[in-house]
């Protein structure tokens, strides 16, 4: 029993236990409570105690206590000093009488010593005010108005954001705002003066007056003011806002004569009044001939009118010469082999299947084509007697010619005579494939004599369906960007004209989009609508692949202009077929490329979440590319695009998930990310066909020009793995070739200038290759596969060549490494991380930045890529040894 006892007694003993801890917390709290409150020093107590003095003579009937008490609280509360962590003291001591002060304030008549107690309460507020009740605003907008900015940044800050919360309250319910707009005035030029030219420019822009930032800046802080709104018209609500904010930053650069980087945003406006108005400002010939340079890197078309050297300098004539040079410094002039670049000996070999010569033949001349394009030499091609084009069938033919245009890309002169023999012979195929060719070999190089022109105008007439088409296409790539008018006469009644095949219809419309991309031309958009009109009463005539391409040249003249596009969409709204859907997010993708817009990233999300039948689906592979194109170029939102194509591949119909390879691929066009790559290998062994055939030649788009040894490997797997399906090892040489492109002398991606500015020609083509991929079997894999060579007008050397004054190449050392975002920061950051010091000319990759290493010279551009050139510095002294 006693036993028992004692058990039953010992749960008692632990709730008397329990009960004396929260005694004894109780007690421990009281005394934390009396510590603190004795933890206060003699000093703070003395100061406690003439706050509270202060406070009740402020709340005085005699005006004058009343006054002087409310002045020394006020210069007690400037003189007090804060820590990062810590409340100023007289703020904390007067926290518990600011419900008193403020009641009395409520009771005082209207008159000045009212004013000054409002200025008082509007500094207690910034700490005391509930949130989101403003009251600091209200008692300054109450107060004297003066001395504003005497009270420090933190309230002037607080105070910014309760004007912003205010203005678009009041403009919301149409009320006046000249108060607030006064307060701006007053504290703008003070954030200015103290290096907050952020807060300053983020005040204006919430009160919609972005451009009275204009004349507060001055010499020292114009440059941090335009870079910040250069990074904040990325994120610019509205397509009018982000026009506004690069206008001011326009108007910034000319008015501090940065001319280059005027240029820019001139052509990131794509206004071509303003990219006149540039050259017109600046006096210096050195900086109009590194401008000359920038357009033709843009391949933007400004008259020079009589200025015979900035017209050969934005030619781009030069390129084919400093090319080859770089080769040569680089030590990679000897041709190379495509089984050079498949190195078979390393594949796993499985079975030696008998394979289609042809096929592989084929593959070869791309692969050849892409290896050694730009270097005007090979093995196959250029070689005295080449029989290489006779080991290729018909259209094989045709392409295998073509590649010439590759091998030789810039060096018009020494191509054009290399490619004449084919003209003149009797097999259309080798004709047709010089047509196209003749097209390739003047991509992105303007000539005087203007030779495309007078050799594929007249084949426009031909009999032969095959020759028009091939003259079409080369005239796309020839002159893609020039918006020339008379070519516009010539191929806009082949779009019309049902007597041309639909496959030469569709190109025209495709070599027009190119020919004026970005231009908004109306009169290609309204023959485009009229033939899809039309065509759609005809039975039959719309289905098939190639009416999809009337809708990518449709959308590439709108490419990147955004709300321009809003009739042309509504037009497209007629359409009932199919084809109609399609065109419709291929054109509103295209028209919202590289601008962010989350709203449209949703709208083709939500086009995604619908479940179709297989056949009734196609338009949605278009509305997945839409997203990666509106992201694409944008750090932050490629990666959510990268979350949202995840989540297609996990969740998506078939048609969704063989769009997402290429979706990747555009977000990182020459820009191996390893998770990509890991993403883009598991899909190459996808159950569906499609996906994997999408997923390989997605492999050679983001790794173009990089020669990446990771995908190398991958590669050499996929072709030991698809050794026996022809159509997959075509995709694999294919990608082969685009990997060790320029033999890693080039990339394709689309963005320059610090990533700042948009290719519109090299984006284009690159769209036109990825809708032909989309369509596989029935282009690159059936008989066109002549589109691959849209890639090339993508292409161009990712270098750093410095010039002297008299446009001849120097060496010059200089830093190379990982760019670093340095807007908003404070004094004088470092640009790159992570540098090596070359000497020029040296080769960028897509995260790359430059600087020149020496103090010798002084470069005429503010971004180092491409051509730069250099002026000695008259303040050089060299170091005495």
């Amino acid at each position: 029993m006693a036993d028992k006892g004692s058990s039953s007694t010992e749960p008692i003993k632990v709730d008397v236990e329990s009960k004396d801890k929260d005694v004894d917390k109780d007690k421990k709290k009281g005394d934390k409570k009396k510590k603190k409150a004795e933890e206060l020093s003699e000093e703070d107590v003395k100061k406690k105690a003439e706050l509270e003095l202060l406070v009740t003579r402020a709340q005085d009937s005699d005006q004058g206590v009343a006054r002087l008490a409310l002045e020394t609280m006020g210069s007690e509360l400037k003189s007090a000093t804060s820590s990062m962590t810590s409340v100023p003291k007289p703020l904390k001591f007067l926290r518990p009488h600011f419900g008193a002060l403020t009641e009395h304030y409520a009771k005082l008549p209207a008159s000045e010593l009212k004013c000054f107690f409002a200025d008082i309460l509007s500094i207690l507020a910034t700490t005391m005010q509930k949130e989101g009740s403003r009251q600091s605003l209200r008692y300054r907008l109450e107060g004297t108005k003066a001395g504003l900015t005497s009270w420090g940044h933190e309230y002037i800050r607080n105070l910014s954001g309760e004007i912003a919360e205010e203005y678009k309250e009041r403009t919301e319910k149409g009320k006046d705002n000249k108060d607030l707009l006064s307060l701006v005035e007053e504290i703008c030029p003070f954030n200015m003066k103290h290096n907050s030219e952020c807060e300053a420019v983020d005040l204006l822009c919430e009160v919609d007056k972005v451009q009275q930032i204009g004349p507060l800046c001055d010499e020292a802080t114009f440059s941090r003011v335009a870079l910040y709104l250069q990074s904040l018209a990325n994120f610019a609500a509205t397509q009018a806002d982000k026009v506004m904010y690069l206008n001011v930053c326009y108007n910034l650069y000319s008015k501090y004569k940065e001319f280059p980087n005027a240029l820019r945003i001139a052509l990131k406006l794509n206004k071509t009044e303003l990219v006149a108005d540039v050259f017109n400002k600046c006096e210096d010939r050195i900086v109009q001939k590194q401008m000359a340079y920038l357009l033709s890197r843009r391949k933007f078309n400004h008259d020079f009118e009589d200025d015979e050297e900035l017209k050969e300098i934005a030619s781009g004539e030069s390129i084919s010469k400093h090319f080859i040079n770089l080769a040569k410094e680089l030590d990679v002039l000897e041709p190379k082999l495509p089984e050079q670049i498949y190195k078979s000996h390393l594949e796993e070999k499985r079975s030696t299947a008998v394979l289609d010569s042809a096929k592989q033949n084929l593959a070869a001349s791309f692969v050849n084509a892409f290896v050694n394009a730009g270097f005007c030499k090979d093995e196959l091609m250029t070689i005295n007697d080449s029989q290489w084009v006779h080991k290729n069938k018909e259209m094989g033919m045709m392409s295998t010619v073509a590649s010439l245009g590759t091998l030789l890309l810039w060096g018009i002169d020494e191509g054009l005579t290399h490619i004449d023999k084919y003209q003149w012979s009797s097999d259309p195929h080798l004709k047709a494939g010089a047509l196209v060719a003749f097209g390739l070999v003047t991509c992105g190089v303007k000539s005087e004599c203007d030779p495309a022109w007078a050799l594929l105008g007249e084949q426009l007439e031909a009999e032969d369906p095959l020759l028009r088409l091939s003259a079409v296409v080369g005239l796309g790539h020839a002159y893609a960007g020039s918006c020339r008018e008379d070519l516009l006469e010539n191929l806009t009644p082949m779009i019309v004209d049902t007597g041309c095949t639909i496959e030469c219809s569709a190109m025209a419309a495709v070599s027009l989009g190119l020919i004026f991309v970005s231009s908004c031309n109306d009169e290609v958009a309204q023959a485009i609508l009229q033939t899809l009109i039309e065509r759609q009463a005809v039975d039959g005539a719309l289905s098939g692949t190639w009416p999809h391409f009337f809708a990518v040249g449709l959308g590439l003249l709108y490419l990147g202009q955004q709300d321009a596009v809003e009739a042309t969409l509504a037009a497209l709204d007629a359409i009932s077929h199919p084809v109609g859907k399609y065109a419709k997010l291929t054109v509103e993708g295209m028209a919202f490329a590289n601008s962010g817009d989350v709203l449209h990233v949703q709208k083709m999300l939500h086009e995604c979440t619908e479940h179709l039948e297989e056949s009734e689906a196609f338009h949605q592979a278009s509305a997945v590319l839409g997203i990666a194109l509106i992201a694409c170029g944008e750090d932050v939102g490629g990666d959510m695009a990268i979350r949202s194509l995840e989540h297609i591949l996990q969740h998506g119909e078939l048609p969704l998930r063989r769009a997402v390879p290429l979706g990747l691929a555009v977000l990182h066009l020459s820009n191996p990310k390893v998770t990509v790559i890991d993403t883009l290998s598991k899909l190459s062994h996808d159950a569906d066909q499609d996906v994997a055939l999408g997923a390989i030649f997605s492999m050679g788009l983001i790794g173009a020009g990089t020669n990446n040894a990771r995908l190398a490997g991958l590669l050499r797997q996929l072709a030991a793995y698809y050794a026996k399906d022809l159509s997959a090892l075509f995709m694999v040489r294919i990608a082969q070739g685009l990997l060790f492109m320029g033999k890693g002398l080039m990339t394709i991606n689309p963005f320059f200038s610090d990533r700042f500015l948009l290719d519109p020609v090299a984006l284009g083509s690159l769209i036109v290759v990825v809708h032909a991929v989309l369509h596989l079997k029935n282009t690159i894999l059936g008989k066109s596969h002549y589109l691959l060579f849209h890639i090339v007008p993508a292409m161009r050397p990712r270098w750093l060549v410095t010039l002297n004054e008299d446009l001849e190449e120097i060496k010059v050392p200089v830093r190379v490494g990982q760019a670093v975002d340095v807007t908003g920061l404070a004094g004088r950051p470092k640009q790159i991380t992570g540098f090596q010091t070359r000497t020029t000319p040296v080769l960028l990759n897509y995260q790359d930045r430059a600087e020149i290493a020496t103090d010798e010279y002084l470069p005429a551009a503010t971004v180092l890529e491409d051509f730069v050139i250099l002026r000695k510095n008259p303040n050089y002294r060299p170091a005495v040894m």
